[in-house]
């Protein structure tokens, strides 16, 4: 919330907020000048699983870290420009471009350096010349010398990567990118650029990427983790107003103001490490049969357990967008069984399904 007046006589939260860290920034609003406001919170069950699902859309696998890692590092040339196109990437390791961007700024900014982040830029260019032919213009400018070195023809057309012909010269993309912005204020050339891509430089190739994609891996699992939390502590609070106060405090039917301020003490002077309680079932009878059924039926794909469970708790990614999953009779049909479950369930049936495949 980004509102900034001083007569604010209440705030009412139509959904629950993600942490009780919001809640209170957010019901911070009302009351500032000095008199009695009131906050209002709207929440469901219903709600609740629907976000505490969303809390782990960010979460990622070992083994996709540990090949997003090899791909990163595949050209150990210090000081050239390296690219990972976004769409792509993110389809391949079936995760967010967010979660790429935050991974690849912890190898800049972690204990080690491994890598320098350049500005993203779409790094595919095709190029069409329209006054001097190709062959004359190369003749006195290094740079189209390089581009017709470095790139395909299709229809008249020269398709070249950027990063490729500016390390081909020594150059960096902004000064090609601004040498193909002179050329066709020239009129000698149009283009049209796509791809937009990670870009950077190489510092360091770590000595065991396992052991950094583990490293990487816990560390984001944590945050995710901690993300779930918050929203539990939310919640919590939330049910312990509504359903569990003994009204000891002043407290009447709807006006839960003492146990509220006593539940976000309680959660704050703890460092948030206390237990907190959640609606979260932690097994099904139907699961691992449900499972089962579902990878039958889509024998063709290629599942993770986190895309199976994914898929469970109507979470669309990369690789498993909605417009297509959502389709499927299982499509958030676990939202009320615990994400990690749910995974460890679908974990047991690949094993069990790829078992049966081996001669």
């Amino acid at each position: 919330m980004g509102l900034d007046k001083s007569d604010v006589g209440a705030v009412i939260h139509y959904s629950i907020p993600n942490s009780l860290e919001e809640y209170v920034q957010e019901i911070g609003r009302a009351g500032r000048d000095g008199r009695v406001s009131h906050c209002h919170l709207l929440y469901d069950d219903n709600t609740y699983y629907k976000l505490r699902s969303l809390m782990h859309s960010d979460g990622v696998d070992e083994y996709a870290v540990g090949k997003l890692l090899s791909q990163v590092f595949t050209n150990e040339s210090h000081g050239k420009i390296c690219s990972i196109v976004k769409e792509s990437a993110s389809c391949k390791y079936d995760m967010k471009e967010e979660a790429i961007l935050t991974i690849l700024t912890y190898l800049e900014l972690g204990e080690v350096q491994y890598l320098r982040l350049l500005p993203q830029l779409n790094i595919t260019c095709t190029l069409n010349f329209h006054q001097t032919s190709p062959a004359l213009l190369a003749d006195k400018d290094i740079v189209i010398a390089a581009i017709l070195r470095k790139s395909e023809t299709k229809q008249g057309q020269y398709i070249f990567d950027i990063p490729t012909v500016a390390n081909s010269i020594g150059i960096t993309a902004a000064e090609l990118s601004n040498h193909l912005q002179h050329l066709k204020l020239k009129g000698e050339i149009t283009y049209d650029m796509k791809d937009m891509a990670y870009c950077y430089t190489t510092v360091k190739v770590p000595e065991d990427i396992c052991l950094l994609a583990s490293h990487l891996t816990k560390w984001l699992s944590e945050v995710e983790s901690c993300k779930v939390h918050k929203l539990d502590a939310m919640f919590d609070a939330a049910v312990f107003a509504l359903n569990k106060c003994k009204k000891e405090l002043g407290c009447g039917s709807v006006q839960h103001t003492a146990c509220l301020q006593k539940k976000i003490m309680d959660y704050f002077n703890s460092e948030n490490t206390c237990n907190v309680s959640n609606k979260m079932s932690q097994n099904s009878p139907f699961l691992r049969a449900d499972i089962k059924v579902f990878l039958q039926g889509n024998s063709q794909a290629k599942f993770t357990p986190r895309a199976v469970a994914r898929i469970l708790h109507g979470i669309s990614s990369p690789a498993y967008p909605s417009t297509f999953w959502a389709k499927s009779h299982f499509w958030g049909r676990y939202t009320q069984v615990d994400f990690q479950v749910v995974m460890e369930a679908a974990k047991a049936e690949l094993m069990n399904s790829v078992g049966k495949e081996a001669p």
